[in-house]
């Protein structure tokens, strides 16, 4: 490659590519020509163009493939990335049928196709079903009333069960259990239940049922076991890209490293800095390891188009912080709008709840200055980031957790009634509606991660129950939505005529209806005053549609803007600056969060973070390129 001019590289994917419309760069061009039987690591910096760089390789790589029944395996973590990677090979090859004999989809989705449902029971000793030996894949976070018997008590004082999809077995010899579930420590549990926690899931494979973790331990124990069905899989699938492969579990490495052994080329796509799944056993030591062991040629993408220099910048320096190994110079392509484009704000407690607005007013401000530009920043292509959802709780129109049970249910119909409805609407809706149905049912005893579902429920079932209850609310001739001139003392009886009709369809609540509707009350001091009125007038002033999300949630896309808020306290795991910025390994994670937080915006990045008597970080942030502004 290194001997063949820009021109000429270029001519050797237009040989295969006939309707390529972009300008590909150097390096790009060098990873798409780079021959399929080299194994490649493609380490792509944020914006880098590398999901269309992938289905162009694909394409480039399908083109002129003559094997009729061997292919090439080109795999995601989602289906929407697999969804655009298959668009994109269609585009173009310029054929609708150009994915035959090749595979396109999720590493799941190809694991369970091809291993786990014709050959996972020879792992499992699942005997069947009317001779359908496939497995049944069951979510870690549910609780169907049939996985109670294969529940193991592991102590009685204080009482602790493990659910059997809340653990699995880990691809090592020999194997050993692995938690699912931040309420379980595998290591702490003594040897005697663990042998029955062990015993319990050998069971509930036997019986036909796996988690997603689980179908990878079996998939790898049908490849170590049997060498003749490997040798068979490798033959049909000789060839393996897997895009953002720094999500890739121990025990996707593992089947991967069978894959390799048996003769298998890989190639990973993705950066290793935007590693930020350790809690679903993600290691990048692991990966590191891995494209060592397997002496994967590294590639690199160092083009940033997505945002201007000043914060790329920002995010190179958290990578050195974070101790990355990409050393490489990243170069940004957006145009710098405004020279202050990277803030650092500190507020005050009394200021935490309008960081939104102060958001919004630097957006507006900004785009005063920039009047008669094409370019502006657009506040509905904009976020607030933060650690976790409590962090962003305060600034919901929810009112956060002050709200009474009737003032949530008139804040989800208010935000149900969003046009258009996004479905941040519609999550924020049922949440609300959720949590007041679960305060009033359950004692609030629920998954605040699931629209607050008890354990009773599965999360479709209580999910599809509060979408029939908001639906009803809708009704015209229940008087609850629109709001219209009702006072709150009117429409709260409206509301207990639904709910009493809807408290028979609940399962096993622990009020019963005549304890639950004296909770259902008007406000306290607004029996007479109009429902629509008050929750207008409750309304944050930043109630544009400014998206507020956490960074696990905005991985993956671009911004025009992003303030990313700190935690008040260093008890938020990695939602605190000073993790961001930490040296200390154990939070290495931490300084991968502010990674790729801070690397989705185009124009403008903005930390807020608690202000502090002396805050000795302060200049270290600013050595990543931030300016110190005051906040008011």
């Amino acid at each position: 490659m290194g001997q063949l001019n820009l021109e000429d590289k270029r001519g050797l994917v237009l040989e295969r590519i006939d309707n390529l419309e972009i300008d590909l760069t150097e390096e790009q061009l060098d990873f798409i020509i780079n021959p399929a039987y080299n194994n490649s690591f493609l380490s792509a910096c944020p914006g880098s163009g590398k999901t269309e760089v992938v289905g162009i390789k694909a394409a480039y790589e399908f083109a002129r493939w003559h094997e009729k029944f061997k292919g090439i395996a080109v795999l995601s973590f989602t289906k929407n990335a697999a969804k655009e990677i298959s668009h994109r090979i269609k585009k173009y090859t310029g054929r609708e049928n150009a994915l035959h004999p090749h595979y396109v989809g999720t590493i799941d989705s190809w694991l369970h196709s091809y291993i786990l449902h014709p050959f996972g029971h020879k792992a499992g000793g699942y005997e069947g079903k009317n001779g359908d030996k496939s497995y049944r894949v069951i979510d870690s976070k549910e609780k169907y009333d049939f996985l109670a018997s294969y529940k193991s008590i592991i102590s009685q004082d204080p009482f602790q069960q493990a659910w059997v999809n809340e653990y699995y077995f880990e691809c090592c010899s020999p194997p050993v259990l692995v938690s699912q579930s931040r309420y379980l420590d595998c290591r702490a549990v003594p040897d005697d239940k663990l042998w029955v926690m062990g015993f319990k899931k050998k069971s509930f494979l036997k019986s036909g049922f796996a988690t997603y973790a689980d179908s990878e331990y079996l998939c790898y124990n049908v490849l170590i076991s049997n060498p003749i069905l490997l040798s068979i899989i490798v033959k049909r699938f000789s060839i393996f890209y897997i895009d953002e492969c720094q999500d890739l579990s121990f025990n996707q490495l593992e089947i991967l490293q069978k894959l390799s052994e048996a003769g298998a080329k890989i190639h990973f796509i993705g950066d290793r800095n935007q590693s930020i799944y350790e809690f679903k056993k993600v290691s990048i030591e692991k990966i590191r390891e891995f494209i060592k062991r397997n002496g994967l040629l590294e590639m690199y993408l160092t083009q940033n188009f997505r945002s201007n220099q000043r914060i790329v910048n920002v995010s190179t320096g958290l990578k050195s912080v974070g101790k990355g190994e990409d050393e490489k110079q990243i170069i940004g392509i957006e145009k710098i709008l405004v020279p202050d484009c990277c803030i650092l704000w500190e507020y005050e407690e009394e200021d935490y709840k309008s960081l939104p607005q102060y958001f919004i007013d630097k957006i507006k401000k900004i785009n005063d200055f920039l009047e008669g530009e094409s370019i502006k920043i657009d506040i509905n292509k904009s976020a607030l980031l933060a650690r976790s959802h409590s962090s962003l709780a305060p600034f919901k129109n929810s009112g956060g957790s002050k709200l009474s049970k009737v003032e949530l249910i008139a804040f989800a119909l208010n935000c149900w009634a969003s046009s258009p409805r996004s479905g941040r609407d519609m999550h924020e809706a049922l949440q609300q509606l959720g949590k007041a149905l679960c305060q009033l049912a359950y004692n609030g005893a629920g998954n605040h991660q699931n629209q607050y579902c008890p354990e009773f429920y599965t999360n479709f079932e209580w999910r599809d129950l509060l979408y029939n209850l908001i639906t009803e609310m809708n009704l015209s001739q229940n008087n609850i939505f629109p709001f219209g001139l009702i006072n709150w003392s009117s429409w709260t009886s409206s509301v207990k005529n639904v709910l009493e009709k809807y408290w028979g369809k609940l399962k096993t609540p622990e009020n019963d209806w005549e304890v639950a509707k004296t909770k259902v009350r008007s406000p306290s001091g607004f029996a007479k005053l109009a429902v629509g009125e008050s929750v207008q007038s409750m309304q944050n002033s930043y109630s544009e549609k400014l998206r507020m999300t956490t960074f696990h949630d905005i991985k993956g896309e671009t911004l025009d803007a992003a303030m990313i808020i700190s935690s008040a306290s260093k008890k938020s795991r990695g939602g605190y600056f000073e993790q961001w910025i930490s040296k200390d390994i154990n939070e290495s994670e931490y300084v991968r969060f502010a990674y790729v937080a801070s690397s989705r915006p185009k124009h403008l990045l903005i930390w807020a973070i608690p202000k502090g008597k002396k805050n000795i970080h302060i200049l270290k942030i600013q050595k990543l390129g931030f300016d110190l502004e005051p906040l008011k």
